[in-house]
C-alpha cells in the first residue's frame, strides 16, 4: 500500500492484489452491506451488465451443468461395465464346465462373438502344432495360429506377451494381415492384443503361451488408452483354461 499526496490529502491507494487478498480473506465483506452489492457491476461474456448476484448464479449454474454431465458420464460407465460383468460371469460358469481344447475354443468365440461383438477372433500361440488334438485350424469365427518367436512378424507380438498387459490400438493393414486372414473383408480397424502369460514358479514374468486378438469394425473401440481391466481379466481367464492343453514354455 502506498500513500500518494494530494495538495493537503493523503489517499490511501491499492492494487487490485490487494482487493483479491482482503475479499478471500474476507468472505463475509457483503453480507451487511446490500446497498454496496447492488452497485456491483460485472460485465457479461455476451456483452451486456450483470450485477454480481447474478453472475454469481450463473457461474454456480455452469458449474452445476457440469456436474451434472460427470455425473452421468459415471453412471454410463458403471451401466456399460455391469453388463460386461455379467457377460463374463457367464462365460466363466460356462468354461468350467468344459475341459477339451475344442469345444473350449469353440465356446470361447462363440462368447466373443455373441456377447462381446468382436468382428474377428485369433488365438496366436507359441507351440509345436503336433502337440495339440486340433482337426482344424478354424474353430467356427476363431483362426488357430501356431507361431515362431524367430518369425520377423511375430517379434512385437513375442514382446508384447513378456509385458502381460493388453495392447489396443488401430493397425497397419499389414498388421491386421498377419492376425487376420480376411481382416480387409471384415473391415477389421482397431484390435485388442491379450498375452497369455501363466504364471510360473521362480519366474516373476511367467511363461507365455501366446496372444489372443480380438477385432474390431469400430476403430475407436480398441484405441490407445481405452481401459484394459477387463481384457486383462479376459487374457488370464483363456491362459488358465488353454495351459493344460499346452506344453509350458515351449516355444517353436
Amino acid at each position: 500500500m502506498s500513500v500518494q499526496q494530494n495538495q493537503d490529502t493523503e489517499i490511501p491507494t491499492i492494487n487490485d492484489k490487494a482487493v483479491v487478498g482482503y475479499l478471500v480473506a474476507n468472505p463475509e465483506f457483503f453480507n451487511d452491506r446490500d446497498d454496496l452489492l447492488a452497485k456491483m457491476i460485472v460485465t457479461h461474456t455476451t456483452g451486456a451488465s450483470v450485477s454480481l448476484i447474478e453472475r454469481q448464479v450463473a457461474i454456480l449454474r455452469e458449474q452445476n451443468g457440469g456436474y451434472q454431465q460427470q455425473l452421468a458420464e459415471l453412471v454410463d460407465v458403471a451401466r456399460v461395465n455391469d453388463v460386461l460383468m455379467v457377460k463374463l460371469q457367464k462365460l466363466v460358469l460356462a468354461l468350467l464346465e468344459t475341459n477339451e481344447l475344442e469345444p473350449l475354443l469353440t465356446l470361447i468365440q462363440q462368447s466373443l462373438k455373441g456377447d462381446f461383438n468382436a468382428d474377428g477372433v485369433t488365438l496366436c500361440l507359441f507351440a509345436d502344432p503336433a502337440s495339440l488334438s486340433l482337426e482344424s485350424d478354424q474353430i467356427g469365427d476363431l483362426q488357430v495360429r501356431f507361431i515362431s518367436r524367430e518369425d520377423e512378424q511375430f517379434k512385437k507380438m513375442g514382446n508384447l506377451s513378456k509385458g502381460g498387459e493388453p495392447a489396443c490400438g488401430v493397425l497397419t493393414d499389414a498388421e491386421l494381415a498377419g492376425l487376420f486372414d480376411d481382416a480387409k473383408e471384415r473391415g477389421i480397424r482397431s484390435v485388442a492384443q491379450l498375452p497369455l502369460v501363466m504364471a510360473n514358479k521362480g519366474d516373476s514374468t511367467g511363461v507365455s503361451l501366446g496372444v489372443l486378438a480380438i477385432g474390431s469394425k469400430d476403430a475407436g473401440r480398441f484405441c490407445a488408452g481405452v481401459g484394459t481391466v477387463f481384457l486383462k481379466y479376459l487374457g488370464a481367464l483363456v491362459t488358465r483354461k488353454l495351459s493344460p492343453h499346452l506344453a509350458a514354455g515351449e516355444d517353436v
